[in-house]
């Protein structure tokens, strides 16, 4: 039996490992849009601060994925699914033949009207590409301007605190909350980051960001005017599912799953930061981020797609450690 996984990421990859562990004779084969080897995104801030090796990234090295007889096929992307024929397309039009299929392509940030047009001048921080492009850069960085929503914007923002860096935040809101609910943190979130030396601009956001003779000229909606030597800005999150447009795979933002992991599609499945799972509590289907979900849905996934009958079992929240402080991230945020 054939099972193609798009995605090597967290939940792909514990897929992929699944399904060798109960069947070390079924095909696997994972298909991964960037060229480096299958890595811990969760890990980047580690690797950027010098606290680990960029080895230690890697889930396998190229001799474990051969013992474990994974094929992995790095650098490419998938154009299309058919599930009624259960062929996918790569870019490059390559057709590939699925016995069972699990979508694992997790998300993504993104810009929004206002900012596109500077989109070239704008920095991420996701990829293990853009953390040796930041890597680089750090020596030069003084001043650093960031605006953002969730616990990877937070994450950010102490990192380059705790690298010594100047940080400014704007935000739309009247406080900086991250999106976080009251009683996720142990204090208050807006004040403790205050004392930490970070600059919170409240009820702004950023209109324009050009080039100048400091490094960049930052200009908000009240017109206010800053320089800084990088920006970081992202509008959204989403999931990266856009191959599955033209496809009678059910989404609303999300794909959308029941607790098998089974998308609508008969022998597809669906894990990670790419899926919408129902939530009794909410009575509503929402995204579920964060590394310990992408591991179980993973390892979820791989038993199901290998003829086990197993369920997910949903978690309400997930607990981070932030510079000595509890912080609960809600997983449907």
């Amino acid at each position: 039996m054939k099972h193609v996984i798009i995605g090597a990421g967290v939940a792909g990859i514990t897929a992929a490992r699944t399904i060798k562990e109960l069947d070390s004779n079924a095909e696997v084969v994972v298909i991964g849009d960037e060229l480096f080897l299958p890595y811990r995104r969760c890990q980047l801030t580690e690797f950027l601060c010098d606290s680990i090796h960029r080895d230690d990234l890697l889930f396998f090295s190229i001799k474990k994925l051969n013992e474990l007889g994974i094929k992995l096929r790095k650098g490419e992307y998938v154009k299309s699914i058919e599930p009624s024929e259960k062929v996918i397309k790569l870019h490059h039009n390559e057709v590939m033949h699925y016995d069972k299929l699990l979508i694992a392509t997790g998300g993504k940030p993104g810009l929004g009207l206002v900012l596109r047009p500077f989109k070239k001048h704008i920095n991420f921080y996701y990829s293990l590409y853009d953390t040796l492009i930041l890597k680089e850069k750090l020596p030069e960085i003084h001043k650093c301007t960031v605006s953002g929503d969730g616990v990877s914007c937070l994450d950010l923002i102490c990192i380059l605190h705790n690298l010594g860096k100047k940080v400014t935040y704007i935000t739309r809101g009247e406080r900086a909350t991250f999106g976080l609910e009251e009683d996720d943190f142990e204090g208050d979130l807006h004040e403790f980051l205050g004392k930490k030396g970070i600059e919170i601009i409240t009820g702004e956001q950023i209109v324009s960001v050009e080039e100048s003779n400091q490094g960049y000229k930052v200009e908000t909606i009240q017109q206010k005017t800053l320089t800084t030597d990088i920006v970081f800005a992202w509008d959204f999150y989403k999931p990266n599912i856009s191959f599955i447009e033209g496809s009678a795979i059910e989404k609303k933002l999300g794909i959308l799953v029941n607790t098998h992991l089974e998308t609508s599609e008969k022998d597809i499945y669906s894990a990670g930061d790419c899926v919408e799972i129902y939530h009794p509590s909410i009575k509503d289907y929402w995204i579920n981020f964060g590394l310990p979900n992408a591991l179980e849905q993973g390892r979820v996934a791989g038993m199901n797609m290998s003829g086990q009958d197993e369920e997910y079992k949903i978690r309400d929240t997930i607990t981070f450690n932030l510079m000595g402080k509890s912080l609960k991230a809600r997983w449907w945020k």
